[in-house]
């Protein structure tokens, strides 16, 4: 099984995911992992971040294909509709699901515009992620959250909702949709725009 958490910036997804992987027993593989590789080893915009990241993914997502199909992985995305490369990398997801043939659970986590702003200028918010709350803004105007048109999909709004909170409502929910299908190609398939978040 995969559950894969998607959101935008601030709205948690790497402390939910940790909380949440702790109580399925799952490996965690949050998208810094590969991203930080190759911002600081090529740059924010250095032209070769993204070979880099692609490399590093490639390498990562073989190793995880060969993990036993019995473990459960926890991932995490910041995933868009309107962006080529964020719609290339669902799809690995999806291949790497496939290929290991077991479930793939989406989970859409969203949270109010203002807590999100608030989130992501927050000063405890480190690393190479996003702390600019008007490129945020931008974001959340010009894009949606790719939501895959599936039974399984879970969205979870989470802003009045500790990590702890989430996390266990996502378990809980995981629980419920007791044996699921192997992942196929369905899971490419977007709900419409006009039922996403506006």
């Amino acid at each position: 099984m995969i559950v894969h958490l998607n959101g935008w910036p601030g709205v948690g997804k790497k402390t939910i995911g940790r909380v949440l992987a702790g109580m399925l027993s799952a490996r965690f593989i949050h998208n810094h992992l590969l991203h930080d590789v190759a911002i600081t080893c090529a740059g924010f915009n250095g032209a070769d971040r993204w070979p880099l990241y692609e490399a590093v993914r490639a390498a990562a997502y073989g190793a995880l294909e060969r993990r036993p199909a019995s473990e459960p992985f926890v991932m995490t995305n910041g995933l868009c509709v309107n962006t080529p490369r964020e719609r290339t990398a669902w799809g690995h997801i999806v291949d790497l699901a496939i290929a290991r043939n077991v479930p793939l659970i989406p989970v859409v986590l969203d949270a109010d515009d203002n807590e999100l702003v608030r989130r992501v200028t927050s000063t405890g918010r480190v690393g190479n992620k996003l702390s600019d709350g008007v490129v945020l803004r931008d974001m959340l105007k010009s894009d949606v959250l790719q939501r895959p048109a599936v039974s399984e999909l879970i969205e979870l709004d989470v802003t009045r909702l500790s990590a702890e909170e989430a996390a266990a409502e996502i378990a809980a929910r995981v629980r419920v949709l007791g044996t699921l299908a192997p992942a196929t190609p369905r899971h490419l398939e977007m709900r419409s725009l006009s039922a996403n978040r506006t």
